[in-house]
């Protein structure tokens, strides 16, 4: 069979191809072979082999196609995508060919007509095609002689209209290190990038410190429902399911059922009389700790940024609401009181954007250096509202004008010695000598006197009752307790009374712990999401899976929405914030 096998394979092609044109004795082989049943086998494995050769052929011909289509597209994604992102002004052209010559594949680029890149200050959109010709392998074989592999690409850098709060920490913390020094530098890149990206007007931001609260501008205070008892501060304190929508609780609000929001007391933990201590206020009313609303002006913005200062505890539950409200489109209903008062842009008529506005790209971006600390309230009715236990007395300034005796000793004898009014057995006259002036008296219920607090005296309650009938008396006034707080701290209260029940209300039981801060953050994050609005949270200087970073991520729109930050990497993470807002992407 083997020498068989070996004859016929010298036969040659024409002689298998056609039996009747060989030769006699080898039609006679071949009649011989076809009669043999080993012969029928060879002859069925042959043609499996041929198959088989083919198809590898074409298997291998058409992996290089795509291997070289891909490689083509690849280049052509990256070309595209780099062409249009690259700055206003920018050859287009240029950056794709570039692509194609660095990858030699130059000669694969087909020609960019004018109307493949179209560009605008608020996009860009560039278009490219390339192709090849390969020279097949063996599917010639069959006919096929060549093979072509190509590609093309759309990339469009579309800046839409952009809604931006900025939710800042400027708790105390943020003193340390450098890192407020470091926040600035980096807020203010990402400003002027964001900025930079778009038309006049297409892109607005918002400014949101917050530390112990968060401090709404006069405008939106007195455009809003509150009820407001005090004009010390405008800081406000919202009801836990307040947290729960992306909007605020404005009397207009479909959420709030008609009611008012609460005005948050004015006070501090610790001070004197009018002069409460800085870092302990409830609410801070210095100007670099307002709200800067709806900016488009990068000065402004800026300035904003560079005023601010580091003080307080942190909470970043108002600060997220904050934000979430000045995204949403309900907040319109007050965006005019904002133009009167020349708070806002006459020009950004529809800001904030309905949510179902396509072209409008709403974003929250949040910092924190820490996990949300306490904040203290008072919880007990007996020191809000009406009868306080301080007294405005208002009479007119007066002078000194002469002290006489009132005892057996020196009886009716008249002095103008001023320090004899001190002394036992002396009174002294005083007579007006200008304007009128305010007097504050506390009283104490544990010991049912009235404490002068510009004299340093205690007055028994007949005393006190007797300063009505002094030369100019205008008016004595029982102050409301929110009015009395703004005056004077719970420990200060305290200290002057000896009832210190104001005191372990404030600090013991109306208390905000950071737990239920951090819950309340997590739902207002929740809302906001749900609105589709995109959160980025920055965690700066924090530690790694502890609570701060914790809450941080699950408030961010993703895992890789969320950025830890060391020093001036924060630079990194704002822009890498911005480059993802600018909103770059392949469209096919």
């Amino acid at each position: 069979m083997k020498y068989q096998l070996s004859k016929f394979r010298s036969l040659g092609d024409d002689a298998i191809q056609n039996p009747a044109n060989a030769p006699v004795s080898c039609r006679s082989w071949l009649h011989r072979f076809a009669r043999d049943e080993d012969g029928a086998v060879v002859a069925f494995t042959l043609f499996i082999l041929l198959i088989m050769l083919i198809a590898g052929g074409l298997a291998i011909d058409i992996s290089r196609q795509e291997m070289e289509r891909a490689r083509i597209q690849n280049t052509l994604d990256s070309a595209v995508l780099a062409a249009a992102g690259a700055p206003f002004g920018a050859d287009a052209k240029t950056i794709v060919e570039d692509y194609f010559a660095k990858s030699q594949m130059s000669s694969y680029l087909n020609a960019i007509a004018d109307d493949d890149i179209v560009t605008t200050l608020n996009s860009s959109q560039v278009t490219a095609s390339a192709s090849m010709t390969l020279d097949t392998y063996l599917m010639h074989l069959s006919g096929v002689k060549t093979l072509t592999a190509a590609g093309n690409s759309t990339a469009i850098r579309r800046v839409p209209k952009l809604e931006v709060a900025l939710v800042l920490d400027v708790s105390g913390s943020m003193g340390s290190n450098s890192k407020l020094t470091n926040l600035k530098a980096a807020a203010k890149t990402f400003v002027t990038s964001i900025l930079n990206a778009s038309e006049i007007g297409d892109s607005v931001i918002s400014i949101v410190p917050f530390s112990w609260s968060v401090t709404p501008t006069k405008a939106m205070f007195d455009a809003l429902a509150v009820s407001e008892k005090h004009n010390y501060s405008t800081c406000l304190r919202f009801a836990d399911n307040d947290y729960n929508h992306a909007s605020l609780a404005t009397g207009n609000s479909g959420f709030s059922a008609g009611n008012t929001i609460d005005q948050m007391i004015y006070t501090s933990v610790y001070g004197d009389f009018d002069d409460l201590t800085s870092d302990w206020r409830s609410c801070f009313t210095d100007d670099y700790m307002t709200i800067l609303p709806f900016s488009i002006s990068e000065t402004a913005l800026h300035d904003k940024i560079e005023a601010l200062e580091a003080e307080g505890n942190t909470s970043g539950h108002q600060g997220m609401n904050w934000g979430a409200a000045l995204l949403d489109p309900t907040f319109r209903q007050i965006t005019q009181d904002l133009m009167d008062a020349e708070e806002m842009d006459a020009s950004l008529t529809t800001v904030p954007a309905n949510y179902d506005e396509g072209e409008t790209l709403k974003v929250i971006v949040m910092m924190g250096d820490g996990q949300n600390t306490t904040s203290y309230y008072f919880s007990n009715n007996a020191y809000r509202g009406a009868n306080s236990d301080l007294y405005e007395v208002v009479t007119p300034s007066t002078q000194f004008k002469y002290a006489y005796g009132t005892n057996w000793k020196n009886k009716n004898d008249i002095r103008y010695n001023e320090s004899l009014c001190s002394k036992w057995g002396w009174e002294c006259i005083y007579e007006a000598s200008g304007p009128a002036e305010s007097f504050y008296y506390l009283r104490s219920p544990y010991y049912n006197k009235y404490y002068s607090i510009e004299e340093g005296d205690w007055l028994t309650p007949t005393e006190f009752s007797n300063l009505e009938d002094q030369e100019g008396f205008v008016s004595k006034t029982r102050l409301d307790w929110e009015e009395a707080w703004g005056l004077m701290s719970p420990r200060y209260y305290g200290e002057t009374t000896g009832n210190w029940g104001p005191w372990n209300d404030y600090t013991g039981t109306g208390y905000e712990s950071g737990s239920t801060k951090d819950a309340l953050m997590l739902n207002v994050c929740t809302a906001s999401k749900n609105e589709n609005a995109v959160i980025y949270t920055i965690g700066f200087e924090i530690d790694r899976g502890g609570t701060a970073e914790t809450k941080l991520k699950a408030c961010a729109s993703s895992a890789a929405h969320y950025y830890r930050a060391e020093g001036v990497n924060i630079n990194d993470a704002f822009n890498s914030i911005a480059s993802n807002v600018v909103n770059l992407r392949l469209t096919q």
